[in-house]
C-alpha cells in the first residue's frame, strides 16, 4: 500500500460535487483527511492542507470496474456502477478505511457534501502493478509467515487495573474542566446526591455544602429536616464535634418511622464515610426496623446504604438478618420485596468476605465478585461504594498493600468467569482496581456531560471506547453503561448529529458494541437510544441501523413479538440480523420466565392462540438449524475450504448456548418426547464438537473462543440435567440417560463433514462427562449401572470398537469404576467381546489372504488388540490390573477365550512386542489361572525364548511347569514338543551362555517330559541333532555333580526327530498402517456386501427351447411370406415404431443373453 493521490478539492456548482479521475485503475485502501493549516508531509513543508469547515458529512462514490482475468476473451465493457459510501469528518486528522475487495478497481471518485475545501490523501495500489507482480510469480503466492497474536498492552496511564491509584486517570480527565471538584465529590454528586437544577446554576457550585450548625440550632429540628439537609454534601473539613452534635440531635428525634430512617442511612452513606459511622453509633437498626415496617422502598434505601462498609457492618447482626429471612419466607410479601430482602442480606454478609479478600489469598473471591456485580447494577449503590473505596482509610490501606504488576498482558474477566473456575488473588485485586478506575471515569463523564464540556466528554468517551476493545475492561464498561443515567446520556450524544463530532462518533461506536449483548437491548433506555438514531450517522451504517431498529421494536413489543420471532421461518444459512433478533427474543422469554411465576403459562397461551406448533419442538428445530449452520464452518470435505468468519461463529455459538439453556429450563416443567430428547442430544453433541474446534482455531481472548467455552459448558450441564436419575421422557417413560447415551453412541460415526476421528473423540469426551464419576452418589452410579447401561449394551459395544487405544482403555476404566460391585458386568462382557474379536482376527490372518491390503489391516488390528490387552494387564492403575486379573481368573469365558487367543498366536506364529510384554504379568498371577491358561502361558513363554532368551523368567517357568502334570490342550503333545524343541534350539546357539536358572529349567523340562505317559514326548522336534549335542555340552558344564547324575540318567531317553514338518514363517505385526489410495479403494470394494462379479452364464450341453436357433435358407428370407419378419429402417422409423401399439409390432425377437453390468458391478 502506498500513496496514490493527494489533492485539495472544492465543490463546483450548486450541486456541491467534486471528482477525481485517476490515470490508471487503482484499488483504494484508505482515505486520510488533513485539518486546515496542517502539514501533511514532513518532506514537503511547502504543502499546506486546506479543509473547511471543521466538520461535515461527505458522500463518496467510486466507479466500480470489475477485473477480468487476462486470458478472458470476453469483451471489456465500460462499467457504469457507482459504489456509494459516506464519511463523517469530525475534525483533526482522520483516516477512513475503504474496502472495494479484490475483484474491483476504480478510476473515478466523486465526493458530495457541504464543504468549501477538503485536503486528503488516497492510499492503495495500482491494479496493473498488482497483476504484473502476480503474473511474475507464475500464480504461486509468496510464502508468508503468520505472526502470533499477542494482545497489545495498555499504556500505563490507561491501565487502571495495574495502578497504585486507580483514580489517577479520572483525576487527569477531570482536570480538563476549569475549577473542577475532586473525584470523590463529583462522583457523589452525579451518582448519589444528584443536585437540583437550580444548584447547577449557582456560582458557588459544586462547593455548596450543608450548614450542620444551622440545622442543629434550629428550634423545630425534625427527622424530615435531617433528611432534607443531607441531600447536599457535607464539607470534608467539617469538625468531628459538629457531626457528633448533629447525630445526637437526630437520635433525639428518631421515631419508629423506618422509611425516613432508611433514607437517612442512605444519604449518610453518600457523605464522607466517617459521617456515616456516627449515625451507626446513635441508631440501633433492630429497635427501628421491624418486619411489619420494612416495605420494598425502605429495603431499597437500606440496600443502597449497605454499599457503605461501616453501615453494612452495623446492620450485620443475627437479629436483623432474621428479620430479613422472615420477609423472604413470608408468602404474603410480593416477589420484588422478597428479592430485595435477599439482596440486602447477601450484601451485608459479603462485605466481610470482600474486605477479607483484599488481603487473604485464600478468600472466597467468587462471593466478593458477586457483591461487586450486585452493587454495580444501581447508580446510588455504586456511588456509595466508590466513596468508601476512595475515602475509607482501612479499605484504601488494604488495597494499596497489594503489589502492582506492570507487565500484565491480559485482564481478568471475572464477571464472565464460570463459578467453578479458580480465581487468583492477583486477578481479584486487578479486577477491584479496574472496577474503581472505570467507575471513576464514568463519574467524570457524567460531570462533564452535565456541564456541557465537550473536550472532556470527548476524551472520556474515547477512553471508554478504547476500553471496550480490551478484555476485562470491556465487560466492566458495558456493565456500567446499563445504568440508566449513562444510557440516557449516550442517547443524547448519539442523537445530536447535525454536525459530525468526535463525541458522537465515539458514542455510536460504544452503542453499537453495547447492543451486541441481547440483555442490554431489553433495557428500555437502550431501546430508546436505538430508536432515537437518525441519519446521517458518523459510524453506524444504514443496514446496521435497520437491524438495530428491528431489535428495538422486538424488545419494545415484548413477549408476543419474541414468540413470533421464534416461530418465524427463515432461509438457511441464518443471517447475522436473524441471529441477533433471535437472541433478543430468547432473552425476552428468559426474562419472562425469571420474573413472572406464570411465565411458562403466558408463553404457552401465546403459542396456543397464535401458532399450531408446540413451543419446545420449535426451539429444538431452531437449535438444529443453528447447529447445522455452525457445523458448516468446520467441515473438512470442501476443497478449497471456506473461510471462517469469527463474528458469525460467535453469534451461532451464543444462539446455540441460549437455546440449550432455554430448552433445559422448560424441560424442568414440561416433559420431552423421546424424539425431542434425541434431536436435542444430537444438536448438543455437534455444538460440543464445534466448540472444541473453535477453541483450537481462534485465539483464546477472541469473542468466538470465549463463546465456545461457555457453550461447551452449557452442553455438559444440559446433558447432565436431562440424564439424571428419575428424569423420563414420553411416551414410554424411558429414562433420559438411556435415550441420551444411545443417541450419542449412534451419532459417533456421523461427523456431518467434520473430521470423523476428531468427532469421535469429542463424543467420547461428552459421554465421559455425562457418566457419573467416583465422587457421585452411590445411588446415582447404581442407577446408571442397573437401569441405563444394560439397555444399550450393543450400542456400547459398537462404540467401544470404534475407539482408538488412547480412548478405549480410559472408557473401560470408566465402566469398571461405575460397576465396582460387579452388579451387571458390562466391562467384563466388553473384555470378553474384545478377546473374541482378537480370536477372529488371529484365525483370519492365518488364512493368508490374497488381498495384501486386507492382510495388512488384519495384522494391524491384531497389533492394536494385543496392545489393548497389554495396557489392561500392565496399567498405571492398580485397580485396573486387579480387575483384569480377577476377570480372567473368575470369569470362565474370559479365561477360555484368552487361552484360545494365546494358542492361536502360536499357530499363526505371531511376533509382537506387546505379546512378549504380557509374559511377566501373566506369570506373576498364574497361580490363579486354570490349567488350560497356564499351559498357554507356558507355551507362549517358550515361543518368546526362541526370539530372546532374556525374556523368559526361568524360575517362574519352573514353578509353572511343576503345576502342570498334563497339558490339557487339544493337540497339546505336538505343540509342546515343537515349542520345547524351538526353545532348546535357541539355547544351543553359539554365544548364548546358560545361566544357573536356565540350566535348571532345562533339566526340569527334560525331567517333566520323561514323566509323561505318552512316550511321544521323548522324541524332540524342532531342533537338530547337532544342536541337541551342543546344548548337552553347555548344560554339562553348568550343572552340579548331583544334577549331572540326574542328567546322565535322562539323556539316553530322548531322541531327535528331524523329519517333522517345517513351521510356517513368523508373522511380524506392523506398528503402523500405511495404505495407498488404490489399496484403500480396493479394500473398500472387497468388503462391500451383496456384489458379485458379473460373468457369462455357463454353457449347457443340453439344448433348451430358447437355445434352438436355426438359420433359415436365403430363399426363405427372400420370399413374400417373410416380409413381416424383416424391415429396413429409415429416417424416423424408430420413432414411429415407438408410437405404434405393441400388438402391431413384431415381437418374434428372441430374448438377449447379454449381461448388462452397472457402474457398481451389479446386474441391471
Amino acid at each position: 500500500m502506498k500513496l496514490i493521490h493527494y489533492s485539495t478539492l472544492s465543490p463546483q456548482g450548486p450541486s456541491g460535487l467534486a471528482a477525481i479521475r485517476f490515470a490508471a485503475p487503482i484499488r483504494v485502501s484508505r482515505i486520510r483527511i488533513f485539518p486546515n493549516g496542517s502539514k501533511p508531509f514532513t518532506n514537503c513543508p511547502d504543502v499546506t492542507a486546506r479543509t473547511e469547515p471543521e466538520s461535515f458529512y461527505l458522500d463518496v462514490f467510486f466507479n466500480a470496474q470489475a477485473l477480468k482475468p487476462a486470458e478472458s476473451k470476453e469483451k471489456q465493457r465500460a462499467p457504469n456502477a457507482l459504489v456509494p459510501t459516506s464519511i463523517a469528518y469530525a475534525g483533526g486528522q482522520a483516516e477512513f478505511t475503504v474496502d472495494l475487495g479484490t475483484e474491483y478497481a476504480t478510476r473515478l471518485m466523486i465526493v458530495k457534501g457541504k464543504f468549501d475545501a477538503i485536503s486528503f490523501a488516497i492510499y492503495g495500489e495500482i491494479v496493473t502493478e498488482v497483476q504484473s507482480s502476480a503474473n511474475s510469480g507464475l500464480g504461486i503466492p509468496p510464502t508468508t509467515s503468520i505472526p502470533s497474536v499477542q494482545p497489545i498492552p495498555l499504556s500505563r496511564s490507561l491501565d487502571v487495573a495495574n495502578a497504585v491509584d486507580p483514580t489517577h486517570l479520572a483525576k487527569s480527565l477531570l482536570a480538563l474542566i476549569p475549577d473542577s471538584p475532586t473525584v470523590s465529590l463529583a462522583s457523589r454528586l452525579v451518582l448519589c446526591l444528584k443536585p437540583e437544577s437550580d444548584d447547577w446554576d449557582d456560582p458557588e457550585f459544586p462547593h455548596i455544602y450543608v450548614n450542620l450548625e444551622h440545622e442543629i440550632n434550629s428550634d423545630n429540628f425534625s427527622l424530615e429536616d435531617a433528611v432534607d439537609c443531607l441531600e447536599r454534601p457535607i464539607a470534608e473539613d467539617t469538625a468531628k464535634e459538629t457531626m457528633v452534635k448533629f447525630w445526637e440531635a437526630v437520635a433525639n428525634v428518631v421515631e419508629p418511622e423506618s422509611s425516613l430512617v432508611a433514607k437517612l442511612f442512605k444519604l449518610s452513606a453518600s457523605q464522607h464515610p466517617s459521617f456515616a459511622l456516627g449515625l451507626c453509633v446513635q441508631i440501633d437498626p433492630v429497635s427501628v426496623f421491624a418486619q411489619q415496617t420494612l416495605g420494598c422502598d425502605t429495603l431499597s434505601d437500606l440496600l443502597d446504604a449497605a454499599a457503605n462498609a461501616d453501615i453494612a457492618h452495623h446492620f450485620h447482626n443475627d437479629t436483623f438478618l432474621e428479620v430479613l429471612q422472615n420477609i423472604q419466607n413470608d408468602s404474603t410479601q410480593d416477589k420484588k420485596t422478597q428479592v430485595t430482602a435477599q439482596r440486602l442480606a447477601s450484601r451485608l454478609h459479603a462485605w466481610g468476605i470482600f474486605q477479607d479478600a483484599l488481603t487473604n489469598t485464600q478468600a472466597d473471591f467468587a462471593e466478593a465478585i458477586a457483591m461487586l456485580k450486585d452493587i454495580g447494577s444501581e447508580e446510588q449503590s455504586v456511588g456509595i461504594w466508590l466513596a468508601s473505596m476512595i475515602l475509607h482509610d482501612d479499605l484504601v490501606t488494604k488495597l494499596s498493600e497489594n503489589p502492582v504488576f506492570s507487565n500484565l498482558q491480559s485482564y481478568p474477566r471475572l464477571f464472565m468467569r464460570n463459578a467453578s473456575s479458580s480465581i487468583s488473588h492477583d486477578d481479584f485485586i486487578a479486577f477491584v482496581r479496574a472496577y474503581i478506575g472505570v467507575v471513576s471515569v464514568f463519574a467524570v463523564w457524567a460531570w462533564a456531560d452535565s456541564l456541557g464540556n465537550d473536550p472532556c466528554r470527548e476524551r472520556v468517551l474515547g477512553v471508554l471506547r478504547l476500553w471496550q476493545g480490551v478484555d476485562g475492561y470491556h465487560e466492566l464498561v458495558n456493565y456500567f453503561l446499563l445504568l440508566r443515567q449513562f444510557t440516557v446520556r449516550l442517547k443524547w450524544i448519539t442523537s445530536d448529529n447535525d454536525v459530525p463530532r468526535k463525541s458522537g462518533f465515539f458514542g455510536e461506536q460504544i452503542l453499537a458494541d453495547l447492543v451486541a449483548d441481547p440483555q442490554a437491548v431489553l433495557r428500555h433506555e437502550v431501546t430508546q437510544a436505538i430508536l432515537a438514531l437518525e441519519e446521517p450517522l458518523s459510524f453506524i451504517p444504514v443496514s446496521e441501523l435497520l437491524s438495530l431498529r428491528k431489535l428495538a421494536y422486538v424488545s419494545e413489543d415484548g413477549l408476543p413479538a419474541a414468540v413470533e420471532e421464534v416461530f418465524y421461518s427463515s432461509h438457511r444459512p441464518l443471517s447475522p440480523r436473524r441471529l441477533r433478533t433471535l437472541r433478543v427474543s430468547l432473552a425476552i422469554i428468559n426474562k419472562e420466565l425469571a420474573e413472572d411465576d406464570r411465565g411458562e403459562w403466558r408463553i404457552l397461551e401465546i403459542v396456543r392462540d397464535e401458532h399450531s406448533v408446540p413451543f419446545i419442538p420449535r426451539l429444538t428445530e431452531l437449535l438444529r438449524d443453528v447447529t447445522g449452520d455452525l457445523n458448516e464452518h468446520f467441515v473438512v470435505t470442501r476443497c478449497p475450504p471456506d473461510s471462517v468468519d469469527p463474528s458469525i461463529v460467535d453469534l451461532l455459538l451464543r444462539a446455540a448456548d441460549e437455546l440449550l439453556n432455554l430448552i433445559a429450563r422448560l424441560s424442568r416443567q414440561f416433559s420431552l418426547s423421546t424424539h425431542l430428547l434425541r434431536s436435542l442430544t444430537l444438536s448438543a453433541a455437534d455444538v460440543f464438537a464445534c466448540t472444541d474446534a473453535a477453541d483450537t482455531v481462534f485465539y483464546q481472548t477472541s469473542a468466538a473462543c470465549i463463546s465456545a467455552q461457555a457453550a461447551r459448558q452449557t452442553c455438559l450441564d444440559v446433558m447432565r440435567q436431562l440424564s439424571k436419575p428419575g428424569y423420563t421422557v414420553e411416551p414410554e417413560e424411558r429414562l433420559g440417560g438411556e435415550v441420551i447415551l444411545r443417541a450419542l453412541f449412534n451419532h459417533s460415526v456421523d461427523g456431518a463433514g467434520r473430521d470423523p476421528v476428531y468427532h469421535l473423540q469429542q463424543i467420547f469426551s461428552l459421554i465421559d462427562h455425562v457418566l457419573p464419576d467416583h465422587s457421585s452418589d452411590e445411588k446415582e452410579r447404581e442407577h446408571w449401572v442397573i437401569s441405563v447401561l444394560p439397555t444399550i449394551q450393543m450400542e456400547v459395544l459398537q462404540f467401544f470398537r470404534l475407539l482408538d487405544l488412547e480412548h478405549k482403555v480410559p472408557f473401560m476404566h470408566r465402566l469398571i469404576g461405575l460397576d465396582e460391585e460387579g452388579l451387571v458386568g458390562l466391562a467384563e462382557w466388553l473384555f470378553i467381546e474384545e478377546l473374541k474379536d482378537l480370536l477372529s482376527s488371529l484365525k483370519a490372518v492365518a488364512q493368508h489372504f490374497e488381498n495384501t491390503a486386507l492382510n495388512l489391516v488384519v495384522k494391524h488390528q491384531i497389533h492394536l488388540q494385543l496392545q489393548f490387552i497389554e495396557q489392561l494387564l500392565r496399567p498405571k492403575s492398580k485397580t485396573l490390573l486387579a480387575w483384569s486379573i480377577d476377570t480372567i481368573a473368575i470369569v470362565e469365558e474370559a479365561s477360555l477365550t484368552l487361552t484360545a487367543c494365546l494358542m492361536e498366536t502360536l499357530h499363526a506364529r505371531i511376533v509382537s512386542p506387546h505379546l512378549e510384554r504380557l509374559i511377566p504379568s501373566l506369570f506373576s498371577h498364574s497361580t490363579r489361572f486354570d490349567f488350560s491358561l497356564k499351559s498357554a502361558v507356558f507355551l507362549i513363554t517358550l515361543r518368546a525364548a526362541q526370539r530372546d532368551i532374556d525374556l523368559v523368567p526361568w524360575l517362574d517357568l519352573i514353578t509353572l511347569l511343576e503345576s502342570l502334570p498334563v497339558v490339557p490342550l487339544e493337540n497339546g503333545i505336538d505343540i509342546v514338543r515343537q515349542e520345547i524343541g524351538g526353545a532348546f534350539s535357541a539355547l544351543s546357539r553359539p554365544g548364548i551362555p546358560l545361566t544357573p536358572d536356565s540350566s535348571k529349567a532345562i533339566l526340569v523340562i527334560l525331567n517333566w517330559l520323561s514323566e509323561q505317559q505318552n512316550k511321544k514326548y521323548l522324541c524332540l522336534c524342532g531342533i537338530k541333532a547337532e544342536e541337541v549335542a551342543a546344548l548337552y555340552e553347555k548344560l554339562s558344564a553348568r550343572l552340579s555333580s548331583e544334577e549331572i547324575k540326574q542328567f546322565s540318567a535322562l539323556r539316553p531317553k530322548f531322541s531327535v526327530d528331524e523329519d517333522e514338518t517345517l513351521p510356517n514363517p513368523d508373522i511380524i505385526l506392523p506398528d503402523s498402517l500405511e495404505l495407498s489410495m488404490q489399496n484403500l479403494e480396493g479394500l473398500l470394494m472387497f468388503q462391500m456386501d451383496g456384489i458379485e462379479t458379473p460373468s457369462t452364464p455357463p454353457k449347457n450341453n443340453v439344448p433348451d427351447v430358447l437355445g434352438i436357433v436355426f438359420s433359415p435358407p436365403t430363399a426363405v428370407l427372400r420370399s413374400p411370406a417373410a416380409t413381416g419378419l424383416t424391415k429396413t429402417y429409415q429416417n424416423n422409423d424408430f420413432r414411429d415404431l415407438r408410437q405404434t401399439p405393441s400388438a402391431r409390432q413384431n415381437t418374434s425377437r428372441l430374448p438377449s443373453r447379454h449381461v448388462d453390468v452397472g457402474i457398481n458391478g451389479q446386474l441391471t
